[in-house]
Parts: C-alpha cells; structure tokens; sequence
C-alpha cells in the first residue's frame, strides 16, 4: 500500500540570502567522472559508468572523451556537445514513441534529513539529434532503489507496482524552454526534505500525451519525434539560509509598533515584502503570523490590539500579492512575552509579530 505523507515543517527567518553550507555534492558520481571503462556502444550507462543505475529498462547512454567512435565527446551518434565539467556526460531520451523513457538513477552519499532545506541543481543540452524540446524537468526522490521491469514512464500507479512506496517528485525550475542544442542551460530549485530521501531519478515521468513540449522546426530526415538530453553535474547541496532556523518562530528586526497602534511604518513594510519575495518563490510555503502587546492594558483590549498588529501584517501581504489562503493570523495579546523587561525598551520588543513558515505538501 502506497504511503501518502503530508508534512509541516516550520522555518525560522532572519535576514540572508540562501548561501551553500559546505558545497558538498551529495549526489555520489553527480558529475559522470568516475567510470568502469571507456564507452564503447550505446545503452551503456549501467556498464561504463560506477555508482550509477538505470532504473527500468530503458538504454541510457554514457559518452566520455575516451570514448570509442559513436560514443566518443565532443561528438557522437547524438550530436555535439562539449562536457559542462570534466570529461564525461551522460545522455538520455525523455521523450519517444509509445512513453519510451530512460532514467538515471543516482544513490546519495546519506539521507536528506527530514525538514533541512536543500537545493538540487542540474545541466542540460538538447541534443541535435531531437526532434522535440521539453518545456519541464522533474526528479524522483525514493528511499529505495527501483528496479522496474518496464521501459515506460515511472508513474505513480507503476511505481506502487514495484513496491516504491516512499517517493516524492521536485519540479525544477528553468527559463523557458529546454531548447538550447549549443550550449548547457542548468535547472534548479530549492526544497525541503521529507527525511526519507535516499536515491534520486532524472528523467521524465509523464506519459507521451501529459508531457510538456514543442516542436522544433526539422528537416525530413527526423521524422520520429524524440526529445533526447545530454545530462551533466547533478547536485544535491544542503542549503544553510541565515534567515532559516528549523521549528521556530522568528521577528522582523524593524517591524515592531509604537504603543496603542497596529499602523506599519516603513521600515517595517519593507521587511515583510522580503517575506513576500521569498513566499513567491516557494509557492508550497504557508504562514502563520502571530500578534503580541507589552502588559499594558486589559487583557481584553490587549488581544484585539495584537489581533490587529496580526491582521494589519496580513492585508499588506495581500496587498503585495499573496494568496489569502496561504495565511494565517491570531492575536495573542500580553500572553507571550519575548522578555520580562517592563521597561520602555523591554515593552517595545514585546510588541511585535511573529511569523512562522510552514510547508503543506502531498507526496504525490
């Protein structure tokens, strides 16, 4: 039975740009570097090349500058494409007649840990050889390795026939269309991790007539529509935002209130469309802003000021563009106090919103 998880996971903010922690690959032989021996014929991936499967049976290809005739860099049976990096790429077909696929299937050097946010990173050139260009990139992250007996589209339904049952698929992000036959364009995007991700697929896992694409202007001598990539330099990068700390809450430096008023200042505004900026870009992030008050007043008047501190956060965010139903908002009044200071600067802290981001995310 196939497992379906939704997760939330909570992300603390502070003010950075997302940078590289330590630049690791955890894609073991991401790069297409380490090989067996030089390729000799075609269908060879699982053969030449170390640490790398093919997880059905289609024939993916690995070309490497030792290459033999046909499978040689820069040029071969598919086209002409010099490496992003190195001396060796991989090549493969996401698109063919009858939902004909090939994959690449590459192990982690450990697993993602559950609800770290991480960036996975690819480059791509379409080959000469293709009669269509794809207008999407997806991966498949398991927790087990796959072994299928088919040579078609790893859909969902056939990946609960073969006993996957931990599995989630990342959309990358790209400019337009994967069109480009002259030089490498890379695809990316950043994700939280489920916790359970272990080894990662390339590929295209929708059928022939859900697939995404255009046609490219062709001579006769292509009449089979076929979209085939060469493939370089997939990486898997553990991401460490100074904005982001796991599971808790986190203030805008320069969105705190005067006393008796929920009016946003300008400083504070331009804090929260960092937040909307960021909210843009992960379309799957939701948030929770919650308002607070210093000890002055009754409790009654302070929860309708704090709800209000909350709502007021809220209306700008849809103002600037953000769906409604992606936040949330609640007023807390002096209930939770960031410090027991009763003092004027102490009591200025104290009245504040707090945000946290949460993820609401299908597997599937």
């Amino acid at each position: 039975m196939m497992v379906r998880e939704i997760r939330n996971i909570s992300l603390a903010f502070i003010f950075l740009l997302p940078v590289l922690a330590n630049a690791q690959n955890l894609v073991v032989n991401g790069g297409f570097e380490e090989y067996v021996s030089c390729p000799q014929e075609m269908s060879n991936l699982a053969i030449d090349i170390k640490f790398l499967t093919t997880p059905t049976k289609g024939t993916t290809d690995y070309f490497n500058e030792c290459g033999v005739g046909d499978m040689g860099i820069p040029k071969n049976f598919k086209g002409e494409q010099k490496p992003f990096k190195g001396k060796g790429y991989a090549g493969l077909h996401l698109y063919a007649p009858n939902d004909y696929r090939e994959y690449i299937q590459f192990e982690l050097s450990e697993p993602l840990q559950k609800g770290k946010l991480y960036r996975i990173s690819l480059q791509s050139s379409l080959a000469e050889s293709s009669v269509l260009a794809m207008q999407e990139l997806t991966v498949l992250f398991t927790q087990e390795q796959i072994q299928a007996d088919i040579n078609q589209n790893l859909s969902p339904p056939r990946l609960e026939r073969f006993n996957i049952e931990r599995y989630s698929y990342v959309n990358l992000e790209i400019d337009g269309v994967l069109y480009d036959s002259g030089k490498w364009t890379e695809a990316s995007v950043d994700f939280v991790a489920k916790g359970y991700e272990k080894y990662i697929v390339v590929g295209n896992f929708k059928n022939n007539k859900a697939s995404k694409k255009i046609r490219l202007e062709t001579d006769e001598n292509k009449p089979v529509e076929t979209s085939y990539y060469y493939l370089d330099e997939v990486n898997v990068t553990y991401l460490r935002d100074a904005r982001y700390e796991l599971n808790k809450p986190f203030v805008l430096n320069q969105l705190l209130f005067e006393f008796d008023n929920f009016d946003l200042t300008e400083e504070g505004k331009k804090d929260i469309r960092k937040i909307y900026t960021h909210l843009k870009k992960h379309p799957k992030l939701l948030l929770t802003i919650n308002g607070h008050t210093d000890e002055l007043g009754s409790d009654p008047y302070n929860k309708y000021l704090s709800s209000r501190r909350a709502w007021t956060v809220a209306k700008y965010l849809q103002e600037l563009g953000l769906d409604k139903n992606r936040i949330s908002w609640k007023g807390h009044g002096e209930d939770l106090p960031v410090v027991n200071d009763f003092s004027e600067k102490g009591r200025k802290k104290n009245r504040r919103v707090e945000f946290v981001m949460t993820s609401f995310e299908d597997d599937h």
